[in-house]
């Protein structure tokens, strides 16, 4: 969205009522303000809880704090620095601790403060934005463009949108999108409600200890009819209580349970593999690193393509040749270099036999 001149602005203000005046200056002035907050605390390392009022947070800054900030308009300079120059934009902030105010343009305000260019960009872009919103919703107003919020009434909104609706103004495009959010989250909590409703009461108990994230994706999982039943649980008895709990349950596993499973059930195939071959074999798959054993144990049951006598006198790593005299399987980058190394090698005797005919 192009943002709006001064002048349209003040046009568009003019349609609305006092209440609705004062609202909009007021939440735009106090958005601004948070956002500096914010942004100021975020470049001390400072922790802000997102509830916090304004007055809270200044108490965690003892910095300047943004009051406002005054737009004359475009191509119009009606505000003044500190140190003289004539101003569109003026920053106006004041110091907690000695009650100072300070009027600056924008180089001087990078410059007072002493902070990193990119903070100021952050603030810039964070203010920006705050009036691009405030240019939304006089638009959508005079384009009569209402969200139907009258239907979310029953979810938990923040103040300031319900204010913003019952003054009559509508919700920009951000504000719908958090309203949608907020519904979305509500139906799942009451799906989840819903689901553990039908457990089992063991299973609530087991299901009730779990954190948030985790009992959110069991119980969508029990809806989805993703239980772990056909698993042997004595197969996992190398596994700790909680997970074999949650099998004795039927209860399904978490993603990333389901991951450390495989895992383990790879890693045991690995060792009946190993464990499978000669001696010599398994001493020579021992000497490689941890990542090419499973690779090559993973092709254990793959057939051979090549036999010693074919390779043994091709320019190849060591390893590959011991690999194969001691009929194991190759991995992919392996054949690769086997199948180049006999391209090389017909290349140089076709020119030999081109070389011997040419001297005949």
């Amino acid at each position: 969205m192009v943002p709006l001149s001064k002048n349209e602005i003040e046009i568009l203000m003019s349609t609305l009522n006092k209440e609705q005046i004062y609202f909009l200056q007021h939440r735009t002035k106090q958005k601004k303000k948070s956002r500096w907050l914010q942004t100021l605390a975020n470049d001390k390392g400072i922790d802000l809880n997102e509830k916090m009022s304004d007055q809270e947070m200044e108490e965690k800054l003892d910095d300047w704090i943004l009051v406002e900030i005054k737009d004359g308009g475009y191509q119009k300079r009606p505000h003044k620095c500190d140190c003289g120059q004539a101003l569109r934009f003026q920053y106006i902030i004041r110091n907690k601790a000695q009650g100072a105010v300070r009027y600056l343009g924008e180089n001087c305000f990078e410059n007072y403060l002493s902070l990193p260019a990119s903070v100021i960009k952050d603030v810039k872009k964070g203010l920006y934005s705050i009036d691009l919103e405030r240019d939304e919703i006089l638009m959508k107003y005079k384009k009569n463009l209402f969200y139907p919020l009258d239907k979310y009434m029953h979810l938990p909104l923040p103040q300031d949108l319900l204010d913003q609706y019952e003054r009559g103004l509508p919700l920009s495009d951000n504000q719908i999108n958090l309203v949608e959010r907020i519904h979305t989250r509500y139906e799942e909590e009451r799906k989840l409600a819903s689901l553990f409703q039908r457990l089992t009461i063991e299973q609530q108990q087991f299901v009730s200890k779990q954190n948030q994230e985790d009992r959110r994706e069991l119980l969508l999982s029990i809806e989805e009819g993703h239980a772990e039943s056909f698993l042997d649980i004595e197969d996992l008895s190398e596994f700790n209580e909680t997970l074999l709990k949650q099998l004795h349950l039927n209860l399904p596993l978490l993603e990333r349970q389901k991951q450390m499973i495989e895992e383990w059930q790879r890693t045991k195939k690995r060792e009946k593999a190993l464990y499978a071959l000669t001696l010599e074999q398994q001493q020579f798959i021992l000497t490689l690193s941890k990542e090419k054993q499973a690779a090559l144990l993973d092709q254990i049951h793959k057939p051979l393509y090549f036999i010693y006598e074919e390779i043994k006198n091709l320019p190849l790593d060591d390893q590959i040749k011991k690999q194969v005299d001691l009929k194991l399987p190759l991995l992919k980058e392996q054949i690769y270099q086997i199948h180049l190394a006999q391209n090389k090698g017909e290349c140089v005797t076709k020119r030999n036999a081109e070389t011997k005919i040419a001297i005949d």
